[in-house]
Parts: C-alpha cells; structure tokens; sequence
C-alpha cells in the first residue's frame, strides 16, 4: 500500500501518468489515511481526479468523502494566505521584518521576525496575548482560533551546543537571503537558501517524531524550480561546503535519496548525491505510526542525547 501512495504522489505532482495497477477497496482506505496523516489529502485527491480518465476509482463512499475533506482544506488555505498577508503588514507597521516560511502544504503560519526574543514578546503583547510560550528559535502567536502561528526569531538550530554555535553564525551572515523574494510586500528566503532552511527543518521534526510528507512534497518543488542551479552563500561557499560547515552532508544525501523514490526527483536538482543507507533509514522513520527512539538515537547520537531547546 506505501508503495501505491508514492505513485499517487507521483501522479499527483505530474510524474506518473497513473498507476501500476488498481488499489483493493482497502488499500484506497489505506492510501487515504496515509495522506490524511502527511497532510497531503487534499493534493493525493488531485492525483485521485487524474485516474479518472484511466478508469480508476475509489469506492465510492470513500471518494465523497476524500472530495469533501479536500474541498475543506482548500478553503482553509485560502483563509491562511489571507491571515498571514495581515499578519505580515502588521509586522511592517511595528517596523519589524518579517519573511514568510511556509510551503504550499503547511497547515500553519510560520513567520522569521529579524528582531530579538524580547521584541517578538512585546509585539506578540501587543495584540492583547498575555501568556506567551517561547522556544529558543519561536514563539506562538494565538491571534485566530484553529491556525497555529509560530513567529521564528530564528530560523536554525540544533541540540548540539557546538554545532549550534556554527549554524547561528552562519545564519547571521546569510540572514539577508530571508528576504531575497518579495511580492506586493510580503518576503520569503531566495530558493537557495529554502535548500537549507528547509532541510534543516526537516531534520529536527524528524527528531522530534514530527516529520511528514508534506514538507518533502513543498521541498520537492523548490529544488525542482532550483533545477541544481544554487547560488553562492555569503561567504562565497558553495551548496556542497556549505552543507559541511552545517554538519548536514549524510543527512542531506540521505533526504535527496527519499525524493528520489518517493517523488522522482531529478538528479540535476539534488543538493548532492543520494546516499541510499541513510536515505532508507529516513524513509523508515518518517512512514512509521509511531517514531523509533532508540533506532533514532543510535542513528544520530550526537544530536538526541543533547536536551530539546
């Protein structure tokens, strides 16, 4: 069945025409659960229409319902952009700047504040928020019911306290990159540095248990507009340095292999080469119901036995 949701990923994203073969009515009730869990209903239904014409179809009840769940969800993306657009200019208005951080598939508003801690908690009480609950890369921001918003005064970290020390610098010398495209005033980071940020977010929910499809599928399509075309940082370091000096070399190898058998990610587009060992191990994890903690800190001990920031 993981098998038959991956070509429906395929098909959905526009990579396979159809399917190797017609699903059993409880693999469909499988496939279905399965991209409900990523947050991908909405986008494996668009895949779904798209067998129509090879005469594959659900069962009907489970059809209906896939339809009404995603007609749901696009209503309330259209709802999220418009929120997050408010949100940004209230952020200019406080003189702050905001970048936008979210891909197609996020169910949350996820914004970088360049400004420190201390003033993303004024701002946040601004708004008549009087508990406030702040990580040491983000805070919450409760202003609309039933859409979580995550201000991010940083953008990078991991547990390791050496290895943080590292990514912060480097951040501080590519913050500008944040806000490298921008459209009727609102900024989000160039595709390049995307690459990164958005790697590095996908490790730490995948050690955190958190990890879904739905981010791979939004990275997916930033280093396919990429197309291996990566520009310089700061520092003048390339893609393959850079991913050194961040200690994510394996790991990012690992992921390109995953979007390899996942989506079909094309060669050209990868950060570096797969690397299939690591890249199982990721897939693994990330499909499993429930994280493995044990297999995740043998695999990665340098960061699990550091507490959670």
């Amino acid at each position: 069945m993981q098998e038959l949701f991956f070509e429906l990923l395929r098909v959905a994203i526009g990579q396979m025409d159809c399917l190797s073969r017609g699903p059993l009515a409880d693999e469909w009730h499988g496939i279905y659960r399965t991209a409900q869990r990523h947050g991908l209903t909405e986008l494996c239904y668009k895949g779904m229409e798209r067998l129509f014409d090879y005469g594959l179809r659900a069962p009907q009840d489970l059809s209906i319902d896939w339809m009404a769940d995603a007609e749901a969800i696009h209503e309330s993306q259209e709802l999220l952009n418009s929120r997050r657009e408010k949100l940004v200019k209230k952020l200019d208005e406080r003189k702050i700047r905001a970048a936008v951080m979210n891909g197609a598939q996020s169910p949350s508003i996820d914004i970088f504040v360049d400004c420190s801690m201390d003033r993303a908690i004024k701002f946040v009480r601004q708004t008549g928020q009087q508990e406030i609950r702040c990580g040491y890369t983000s805070l919450a921001l409760n202003a609309w019911e039933n859409t979580p918003v995550n201000l991010h005064y940083r953008v990078l970290s991991v547990r390791n306290p050496w290895a943080n020390g590292k990514m912060q610098k480097w951040f501080a010398q590519n913050k500008e990159l944040m806000f490298g495209q921008g459209d009727n005033g609102i900024f989000s980071p160039t595709l390049t540095m995307n690459a990164i940020c958005m790697l590095q977010t996908f490790q730490q929910r995948l050690l955190s248990g958190k990890a879904t499809m739905s981010l791979l599928v939004d990275y997916y399509h930033v280093l396919s507009q990429l197309n291996g075309e990566f520009q310089p940082f700061k520092d003048g370091s390339n893609m393959a340095n850079t991913l050194e000096t961040l200690g994510m070399t394996q790991f990012a190898a690992g992921v390109m292999w995953v979007l390899q058998e996942t989506m079909g990610l094309n060669r050209i587009c990868m950060l570096c080469e797969p690397l299939a060992e690591e890249g199982r191990f990721i897939l693994k994890e990330l499909m499993a119901e429930e994280p493995s903690w044990w297999d995740l800190i043998r695999h990665y001990p340098m960061e699990m036995i550091w507490p959670r920031r």
